[in-house]
């Protein structure tokens, strides 16, 4: 996966036109919108801010949010309020300071002097959508910003150029953001891969043999489907239940599982250490946990998310304390 990103000391910019017909004297307010989806160009390729309740951090501007003229620090205009997302766009309201410079800048977009907003704001993490490739609805080429978090705004009667970012904006960086491939390349699988099967191999040692590593390591198999981090989370919970267990994970691993299902069977485990030798480990279709004869005995907890720590490490000696 590529590294690239911005320094954390550069922002990004966007600019919008103020709407005058929302001041309100009174009170010294006026709402504008300060970003929007609108793709701009930048130096590379096609930038666009996604605006869903998880792409974009409102609490800098909540806890320190001030309204700068040109975004100029030592120029403070009033107090943002309200930051919100509405209709895919990015909406505050700014109170104008009743001082020289507040009564100035309220004077100046009363009588439409003073009418550009921009943003500045920093990506955290980019999706690189290529050609041909679709995300969110969106064609690519184009980076799509999945996180992102506005810094400031500002009042400025010349926008700032949306092609560049500010700071050390020459330097034409990416350093520091997360750019993530909408299509996993085969040098990312490969490198997770590795990764999963170094985990397997640190908490199995001596119990799977050089052929079943060569197996897990076969690019013909199915593909790993648990990433690094929740094959840690699983083999601690196996770890619990004993090291029949963590070698069953690895099994899993291996045929290509999700780390939902292998949390089902490790749940159905901890629970019930005869089910495997019945045969009931391994089929995410059964209904429900069955005796010796076939019978249903009761459903089954689907999902470690529905209980509790203590109720788990309770349930490893006794397993009835699990039945509905």
């Amino acid at each position: 996966m590529r590294n690239e990103s911005i320094y954390l000391s550069e922002l990004f910019y966007r600019s919008f036109e103020l709407d005058r017909a929302t001041v309100n004297k009174e009170e010294r307010s006026v709402d504008l919108a300060f970003s929007s989806e609108t793709p701009v160009g930048r130096w590379f390729g096609k930038e666009i801010l996604l605006h869903g309740a998880k792409n974009v951090d409102l609490s800098r501007l909540k806890t320190m949010g001030s309204a700068l003229l040109n975004h100029d620090p030592s120029f403070i205009l009033g107090r943002i309020m309200s930051p919100r997302i509405e209709d895919k766009r990015g909406k505050a309201t700014l109170i104008f300071d009743d001082d020289e410079d507040g009564n100035k800048a309220l004077a100046k977009v009363e009588s439409g002097s003073l009418r550009g907003v921009s943003v500045g704001y920093m990506v955290q993490t980019f999706r690189d959508v290529q050609k041909d490739e679709t995300y969110n609805g969106i064609e690519g080429p184009a980076y799509i910003a999945t996180r992102w978090t506005p810094y400031e705004i500002s009042l400025t009667p010349i926008p700032a150029d949306a092609s560049v970012g500010v700071g050390r904006a020459m330097t034409r960086s990416l350093d520091g953001i997360e750019i993530e491939p909408l299509t996993i390349r085969q040098e990312d699988e490969d490198m997770k891969r590795d990764e999963v099967l170094q985990l397997i191999r640190e908490e199995l040692p001596g119990m799977i043999s050089d052929s079943v590593t060569t197996v897990l390591a076969d690019q013909n198999r199915p593909q790993i489907r648990v990433k690094p981090e929740e094959l840690r989370d699983l083999l601690g919970k196996a770890g619990a239940i004993g090291v029949e267990a963590k070698a069953r994970v690895a099994e899993l691993v291996d045929e290509g599982r999700t780390a939902a299902e292998i949390s089902n069977e490790l749940l159905i485990l901890a629970t019930d250490p005869d089910a495997r030798n019945r045969g009931q480990l391994g089929d995410g279709r059964k209904k429900g946990k069955q005796d010796l004869t076939g019978n249903e005995l009761r459903q089954p907890i689907t999902s470690f998310a529905q209980i509790e720590d203590a109720m788990f490490f309770r349930g490893l000696t006794n397993p009835n304390s699990f039945v509905n």
